[in-house]
């Protein structure tokens, strides 16, 4: 007997008598989680896009590129610091939860300075070098964000869909990274 119960199921191992010889308990991806993915997709994507630019000393498409991550990664970055980071503090703790904030700040750094390079203008070597550093630390980051999705299925279900909804309704306002981060004066 198998009973799936929203994200989360349970499998009942019953003996020919009829008698319960095990029961599992498991956590299956919901729609949060599967939210979170596709955004890291496109956030690690975007990063890694703008990182390949810079290599190539194309500084001009990294700024159109960050153009993008700042429009397209503004609704995750706001639930991540308003929503999502602030129910893993209660599981990983203060320094954990401190510590992403951090990378976002990083990643933030990259955006900004990228949207101040004037049209047709080119960044010094050092410039371009500290960009690539920090975009590269960034995209570890994202990547690094896989290891919160067993945390998130300690998040029990019916705040799972709470967190879920306010993702939806932050996609739906679609702010910039950019304007997320001066309302909330963390850059």
């Amino acid at each position: 007997m198998i009973a799936f119960l929203e994200r989360n199921y349970t499998v009942v191992n019953v003996n020919g008598d009829g008698e319960v010889c095990s029961v599992t308990s498991a956590w299956r991806s919901s729609d949060l989680a599967e939210a979170f993915r596709e955004d890291h997709a496109v956030l690690g994507r975007g990063l890694h896009e703008v990182s390949e630019h810079l290599r190539a000393g194309n500084d001009q498409a990294a700024k159109a590129r960050g153009e993008r991550i700042d429009r397209e990664a503004g609704a995750h970055i706001a639930f991540e610091e308003q929503f999502f980071y602030p129910a893993l503090r209660r599981m990983l703790g203060d320094a954990e939860v401190d510590g992403l904030y951090n990378e976002h700040r990083e990643g933030l750094s990259v955006i900004k300075a990228l949207a101040q390079l004037p049209e047709g203008a080119g960044l010094t070597e050092a410039d371009r070098r500290a960009l690539l550093q920090a975009s590269e630390s960034t995209e570890i980051h994202v990547a690094e964000c896989g290891e919160l999705f067993g945390v998130m299925g300690r998040i029990p279900s019916e705040e799972q869909k709470a967190l879920y909804g306010e993702l939806l309704a932050l996609r739906e306002e679609s702010p910039r990274w950019t304007e997320f981060a001066a309302r909330t004066k963390n850059n």
